[in-house]
């Protein structure tokens, strides 16, 4: 039962890092698990092994918003890029339409 509300935690923290949401700030301090207590007669074994799980998830989330603020950033720097272009596309057309209207009134 446990493992599988592990599981279940496991792949709604990874599936949120595909996720495309607001923009906002991520906080720098690590990413922390509450942990329950475990129920009596839960062998050694199997504490070590959710301990083990709940790091590699806590890692896991740590990667994500790395990558979320790395992919953040290119999308701005993508964005300024693009609105750059367009600009000097515009000012390429203008020049283009008045070179043409210059040469019919010749």
């Amino acid at each position: 039962m446990f493992e599988r509300a592990l599981s279940v935690l496991i792949l709604a923290a990874l599936s949120g890092c595909a996720t495309q949401g607001e923009l906002q700030a991520v906080p720098e301090t690590p990413v922390e698990i509450p942990v329950e207590p475990t129920p009596i007669g839960r062998a050694p074994a199997d504490i070590q092994k959710i301990n083990a799980l709940e790091r590699q998830l806590a890692e896991k989330q740590r990667h994500c918003l790395v990558d979320k603020r790395r992919l953040e950033a290119a999308l701005k720097d993508n964005q300024k890029q693009a609105d750059e272009l367009q600009k000097k596309l515009d000012a390429l057309l203008a020049i283009d339409r008045e070179l043409r209207s210059s040469k019919k009134n010749r």
